[in-house]
């Protein structure tokens, strides 16, 4: 193929994706997911670096799970592949860059249940449209949310349940207004039926500072942000928030096992382009995704970041999940209300 009837296809799929947007008031890229990748090469720019941007700071493990994608890109695409860091709100400062950023496949998200569907439901003004804001490109793996407090202090679920239930109250501490461990510590204060004080940081490795110094009494934090911790005996973890038990702390129960079914988060990891890439562009990351996923070194790091591998499946059906998830989390977060704005 020449290069002009390269530049025709693309023009030609530009049309088809542009036509699509106009067509549907759904998620846009529910309804335009059948055009072929073009090779990176096509529309990455001669010197013009790659970036992957995480909505918060180096150290935590969403970081972590860039920094391995951007390494296997790297050496699939033989050019710059930067994270870039821009954390606060719950991960939408990054986010929002993300979505209104240039849609020329130059510039990705790796996100996760809070950046893409948690925060922009539980924030007032919403700050970006979790449909319309991006392209899904892929998921990456899953990942358990632990339960986690000081040590020296409650060393069960149990008995950190009956301390807080005999204070009436008790702290948590989130990265911050919208993110799952938001959601997760409002939902557990709201079960155990005690006043939970919510106190938001800019990012796991903040807050786990303060937890493990026993400011805060507890947090929900993903399982490859807290290996460390629990390794110098600072934090105690005594559940997991997923429907079943973690692979990587069988010993820990499901908080839906003490009856607390209610309490419940299936974390992921995804990748995200901004809004309005077109398809043959979206596709040919997934196609890079999907090689980086198949790399036994790539597999090994992220299970090191105690990340699940997921199930390869096409960038549509990836598309229907997050927006499965949108109307999922959007009834219960109606349902919880200004109760839970206000925390």
């Amino acid at each position: 193929m020449s290069h002009s009837e390269i530049s025709t296809f693309n023009r030609r799929q530009w049309l088809q994706w542009s036509a699509a947007l106009t067509a549907g008031t759904a998620a846009p890229w529910l309804g335009a997911q059948n055009a072929p990748p073009v090779p990176a090469k096509d529309f990455l720019v001669d010197g013009k670096h790659v970036t992957i941007v995480v909505g918060g700071p180096a150290g935590g493990a969403t970081d972590g799970v860039a920094r391995v994608l951007a390494q296997a890109f790297s050496a699939q695409l033989d050019r710059e592949v930067i994270v870039e860091n821009k954390p606060g709100a719950g991960g939408t400062i990054g986010s929002k860059f993300v979505s209104v950023a240039k849609n020329d496949g130059h510039t990705l998200l790796l996100g996760h249940i809070g950046t893409n569907v948690l925060s922009p439901l539980m924030q007032t003004p919403q700050p970006y449209d979790p449909r319309k804001g991006f392209t899904p490109i892929g998921q990456i793996g899953n990942t358990a949310s632990v339960l986690l407090v000081p040590a020296g202090g409650p060393t069960s679920l149990q008995a950190a349940l009956e301390q807080w239930k005999r204070k009436g109250t008790f702290s948590y501490a989130s990265t911050g207004l919208g993110s799952g461990a938001h959601l997760l510590g409002h939902l557990l204060a709201d079960a155990v039926q005690v006043k939970g004080l919510h106190v938001p940081y800019r990012g796991s490795p903040f807050a786990l500072q303060d937890l493990a110094g026993g400011r805060v009494d507890a947090m929900f934090v993903t399982a490859g942000a807290i290996g460390s911790f629990i390794e110098a005996k600072k934090l105690v973890p005594l559940a997991v928030a997923s429907a079943a038990r973690s692979s990587y702390y069988p010993q820990l129960p499901t908080l839906r096992e003490v009856g607390l079914q209610q309490v419940s988060n299936e974390g992921w990891f995804g990748l995200f382009a901004s809004a309005n890439v077109a398809q043959p562009i979206a596709s040919a990351w997934h196609a890079h995704l999907h090689t980086a996923l198949q790399q036994p070194q790539v597999v090994k790091q992220l299970q090191g970041l105690v990340v699940d591998i997921a199930s390869s499946h096409s960038q549509k059906a990836y598309a229907q999940f997050i927006d499965q998830e949108i109307n999922h989390w959007t009834r219960v977060v109606a349902q919880l209300g200004d109760a839970l704005k206000a925390t």
